[in-house]
């Protein structure tokens, strides 16, 4: 049998023209809801569905290392500015926490966030919680020059971003290698006076051959994937003892290499970062090698941020409604629509600044939005800030599940790999995710929405979990290439359950525009003109209007 299409995101609104109307009163919704419906949830509990990497130690404090900015000029000449210091704050802090991992300190270093994002205190107040104390906060030379860590630090490897940027993705590589903080030529001396003593010459080096050098001392669980001129995420990599590796350079791209390192990896290893390139033409090759991108440049702190996370994901559930309580007219002649906000994937994006510029928006509640959001990487990796959210979801916003597990497109998953065993485990522990945090709806990228490979991904998920009420498809450019399709599949319950493809889409590209996309004015006669039953709108997250004068949302 199938459910009403209406159950896939609860919160549909009418057209909002003068002769449309909902033709739902009310006492429609007044109905005492089930309770077993909203307590279908699983007990949190590690059934191996965690894929990112974690931390375990508790230190009994840490050090705040004052950044400044997270500026990434490599020709800035201040000592405590630019990327030569920030690289050395990442370094320092990476061999620190992996120190307090390995039990040989009990002292963590927290890097300040500059912007003083709210997302940061939520953190810091969770590892108080655990017992965490705050020391002092200071500058990282100032750090270096107090001895508390000096058992720790070895000395420096030597970098010169100037004239050869990718002797910083080295360094970072070096840097787990050789328990060295980061030092580029522009500083040297400050360092030399300090009493450290270079133990790697990084300045000649490319990303090549760091990988001929240190790949059998690197993890291959995951990788850090950067641009070589940015600070983010170094400090994770060398806790973990990452490979970073970036696509472009001075001569070109590093493709064969990453081609190469992919293929090293464990299968379905998060990719952790992001490029300055056509997004496409990475995520492309990580999703036909099974693995998943997780969008998280300019984050601090990871290491600490989602430290003991699968201890921590008890009271993360979603609010939701029952929509078998619901009243369905009979031969009802309305048109409905539901929007949807994109790029719910980007991690970076939802811990930083997306809560007050886009959840927290004062139009979302008139609308019924729907939003994506990475909630299986970020309840591991920022518990605290995922818990904010649900605690604080209206009740006419659904929360769904943004792209199965990170940025991928689905119907290219593992393909160069065995596909459905992995696309299998993929959907398996996606499911645990959702089952534990009560969340309903799937949403999935695809580059084609209407293909085969598609279909199976589909089918392959609503297999998985039997408490899946519907997936959203958004393709990549066009977002609505599926035109607002709608597919049943059956679940093993044998409750076929919709999935809808995203029929217009809310995008500034100007004169690039595909058929379907653009303006609001647009978009608005296309649904007077063709008057479709049901349409889902995807709402682009980066565009502006002028006539509205503001970011999209509105």
């Amino acid at each position: 049998m199938k459910r009403h299409l209406f159950y896939l995101i609860p919160f549909l609104i009418s057209l909002g023209c003068e002769d449309s109307k909902t033709g739902v009163s009310e006492e429609n919704y007044s109905v005492e809801p089930k309770p077993d419906y909203f307590e279908a949830i699983d007990a949190p509990d590690d059934c191996g569905q965690y894929w990112l990497l974690k931390s375990h130690i508790v230190p009994k404090g840490y050090y705040v290392c004052l950044m400044h900015s997270l500026e990434n000029d490599n020709n800035n000449p201040e000592l405590r500015k630019g990327l030569p210091y920030t690289n050395m704050c990442q370094s320092l802090a990476g061999i620190v926490n992996r120190a307090v991992e390995n039990k040989e300190s009990e002292e963590a270093i927290w890097l300040e966030d500059p912007n003083n994002r709210y997302s940061y205190t939520l953190c810091k107040q969770e590892l108080k919680r655990q017992g965490v104390s705050e020391r002092s906060q200071e500058d990282g030379i100032s750090l270096l020059k107090s001895g508390l860590f000096s058992n720790l630090i070895k000395g420096y490897v030597l970098t010169d971003i100037t004239n050869n940027p990718e002797s910083s993705p080295v360094a970072a590589v070096a840097s787990h290698i050789h328990n060295a903080i980061i030092v580029d030529i522009r500083d040297q001396t400050v360092y030399d006076e300090i009493g450290l003593k270079m133990v790697y010459d990084a300045r000649q080096k490319t990303t090549k051959d760091a990988w001929a050098e240190f790949k059998d001392k690197c993890n291959n669980k995951s990788l850090v994937l950067m641009g070589s001129l940015t600070n983010d995420m170094k400090d994770f990599a060398i806790v973990h003892n990452l490979f970073v590796l970036n696509i472009k350079n001075d001569k070109g791209h590093n493709w064969e290499l990453l081609n190469e390192v992919l293929d090293w990896l464990e299968p379905s290893s998060p990719i952790y970062g992001w490029e300055d390139l056509d997004e496409h033409s990475f995520v492309q090759r990580i999703s036909e090698k099974g693995h998943l991108m997780v969008p998280c440049n300019y984050y601090l702190n990871m290491s600490l941020t989602s430290l003991n996370y699968a201890q921590r994901q008890k009271d993360l559930l979603v609010n939701i409604i029952n929509p078998g309580n619901r009243i369905y007219p009979e031969n009802d002649t309305n048109k409905y629509i539901s929007y949807y906000l994109s790029d719910g994937d980007n991690v970076q994006w939802i811990f930083h600044i997306w809560y007050d510029g886009w959840f927290k928006h004062g139009q979302t509640k008139d609308v019924k939005l729907a939003f994506g959001i990475p909630s299986t990487n970020l309840s591991m990796i920022a518990p605290p800030v995922y818990k904010n959210i649900v605690d604080h979801q209206g009740v006419e916003n659904t929360l769904v599940e943004n792209c199965g597990g990170g940025y991928i497109y689905i119907d290219d998953f593992a393909s160069q790999k065995d596909t459905q065993k992995e696309l299998t485990t993929l959907a398996n522990k996606v499911t645990a995710h959702m089952r534990q945090h009560r969340i309903k709806v799937l949403g999935l990228f695809t580059n084609n929405a209407q293909s085969v490979n598609a279909q199976n991904a589909y089918k392959t998920f609503i297999k998985s979990n039997n408490q899946l009420e519907g997936i959203i498809v958004v393709q990549y450019a066009p977002y609505n290439g599926g035109h607002g399709q709608t597919y049943w599949y059956a679940n093993n319950e044998g409750i076929e359950i919709p999935v809808i493809t995203v029929r217009y889409t809310l995008w500034n590209f100007g004169k690039n525009n595909s058929n379907g996309q653009g303006t609001p004015a647009y978009v608005a006669k296309l649904l007077k003109d063709e008057q479709p039953d049901f349409s889902l709108i995807d709402i682009h997250a980066w565009s502006t209007f002028a006539d509205i004068a503001v970011r999209m949302m509105w």
